[in-house]
């Protein structure tokens, strides 16, 4: 004979609501899935703003292109160095703006925009005098035509191709040019 259904009258919905202990093996996995839920957030996040900075990067050298149609790596290398220097001018604003009056006793105007411009700087010169810059590959012409044709849209930039610049390159050109003089 089967077993009576332990079904009694508001047991089903009270069992539901009960608390839960602390040191259950119920809480240790709710735990645990918050906490996996709290990475998964905090990669998102991480990936969408280091997508955002690609992008920004993208569209200023989208923005700065000639109407060649090719660029070959010297023309690379003077364009990576304008992206490198395109603070200058914010910077030298910041600095006229300070030098104005006595400010001396006074806090700093834009104290913070100038911290964050010199830390990207430093960081950009690192990495262009480390392993390289990434920045779009203006070389190959198909490359070059779908950087033109990207609109801005952020899943669209895995399908850029990207070349990275260094210091080093700089020091091959001048060697290779010497070695053409010759």
């Amino acid at each position: 004979m089967p077993k009576a259904s332990k079904n009694t009258p508001g047991s089903s919905a009270a069992g539901k609501e009960r608390p839960i202990h602390p040191y259950s093996r119920k809480a240790l996995k709710l735990n645990k899935q918050q906490i996996h839920e709290k990475k998964l957030e905090g990669a998102k996040s991480n990936t969408k703003v280091k997508t955002e900075l690609i992008a920004e990067k993208v569209k200023w050298f989208q923005d700065n292109l000639d109407d060649r149609h090719l660029y070959t790596k010297q023309d690379m290398i003077d364009l990576v160095m304008e992206y490198r220097n395109r603070f200058a001018e914010e910077l030298e604003q910041i600095n006229i703006v300070q030098a104005v009056g006595n400010r001396q006793t006074q806090s700093r105007q834009h104290a913070s925009r100038e911290a964050a411009i010199k830390i990207t700087m430093e960081e950009e010169t690192h990495q262009f005098e480390g392993s390289g810059m990434e920045v779009p590959d203006l070389i190959n012409k198909k490359h070059l035509d779908d950087l033109r044709k990207w609109n801005g849209d952020l899943n669209q930039i895995q399908n850029l191709k990207f070349r990275k610049i260094s210091a080093l390159d700089i020091r091959r050109l001048e060697q290779k040019s010497e070695d053409n003089k010759s």
